[in-house]
């Protein structure tokens, strides 16, 4: 079907149709072929609407490649990685994402090598990120650590008994007074000095509250490794206080991740290298669209038509 139909103005809407609804709606191959015949009046097999997946992936290569030059060129950039599937063995899917993209790439570890395969060892800019160890070798001051991520452990120390309880309950008011103190900066006064201002004596109370954190106790040892930790990487705090660019949490990241998520769940990941290929590029495309309020079936319909003649593709970012 595909190489009957794929030049014709007609077939590049169906195949548009068809990765839009794979990619952005999450429909299964079979049920693909059910919407195809009563839409479009078209009979497809589930090995047409596969074929048309893998044509639409080799597409997407060079827009993918580009919009993952286009993201590292960026003053700032969340990372995060979430588990896949292949064939049912395990699979990490990293993210580089920005207010305006997103890129994905499947890989098969998670680990430091990984990492390094996705932003490269040179990266200049800011990466934001949550505190896996994997980034541990990160200059601190070229990185921003997850506020959300600490206000989480500083709720399970909050859960705790005695000194570690203490321990986390202030760490959550101190949270509360980070975001507090954002939030104003970011949706009334926009004042940079006044937003290092209001953060000065949180900075002074956390670290004394770290700093204080007893290492002679056995009770307390975990919550005193989590301080310790905090300390190394002091600097990457508070980046977001005088770089623009950068906010304190790596919700962006994590909300990129969502709809891949859901879509691992209800596709139970891919079967092959190739389906890897195509599930990051087809994925980073939907994302990217949706970023930037721009219709997915709209690009996908003028790559298509671009690959078909062999033109230049259009880009992503």
């Amino acid at each position: 079907m595909p190489e009957r139909i794929g030049a014709s103005a007609f077939g590049v809407r169906l195949q548009a149709a068809v990765l839009t609804l794979t990619a952005r709606h999450r429909i299964s191959r079979r049920a693909i072929t059910e919407l195809a015949r009563d839409l479009f009046g078209v009979t497809l097999s589930a090995g047409a609407v596969d074929a048309i997946c893998q044509r639409a992936s080799h597409a997407l290569a060079g827009p993918h490649l580009q919009l993952q030059d286009w993201v590292l060129d960026q003053a700032a950039v969340h990372v995060d990685e979430t588990g896949w599937r292949t064939s049912g063995e395990g699979r990490a899917l990293w993210t580089a994402t920005t207010p305006a993209a997103a890129f994905f790439q499947i890989a098969e570890h998670c680990n430091r090598e990984q990492f390094d395969a996705l932003i490269g060892t040179s990266y200049p800019g800011i990466v934001i990120s949550d505190r896996w160890n994997g980034f541990s070798h990160l200059d601190p001051h070229q990185r921003q650590v997850c506020w959300s991520h600490l206000q989480r452990d500083f709720r399970r120390h909050a859960d705790g008994l005695a000194e570690q309880k203490t321990f986390g309950e202030e760490g959550l008011e101190l949270t509360r007074q980070v975001f507090s103190a954002w939030r104003a900066y970011r949706h009334e006064h926009h004042n940079r000095d006044r937003l290092g201002a209001e953060i000065a004596p949180i900075q002074t109370q956390l670290r004394q509250l770290l700093e204080g954190a007893s290492p002679k106790s056995q009770r307390t040892r975990w919550h005193r490794r989590f301080a310790n930790n905090l300390l190394k990487v002091w600097p990457a705090l508070w980046t977001f206080v005088t770089l623009d660019g950068v906010e304190p949490t790596n919700n962006p990241a994590e909300r990129a991740l969502r709809g891949p998520v859901i879509h691992r769940k209800l596709s139970l990941g891919t079967q092959s290298n190739t389906g890897e290929r195509f599930a990051e590029r087809v994925l980073t495309a939907a994302t990217t669209c949706r970023l930037q309020r721009r219709s997915l079936f709209s690009y996908l319909s003028e790559l298509l038509t671009a690959h078909n003649r062999g033109d230049p593709f259009p880009a992503l970012a």
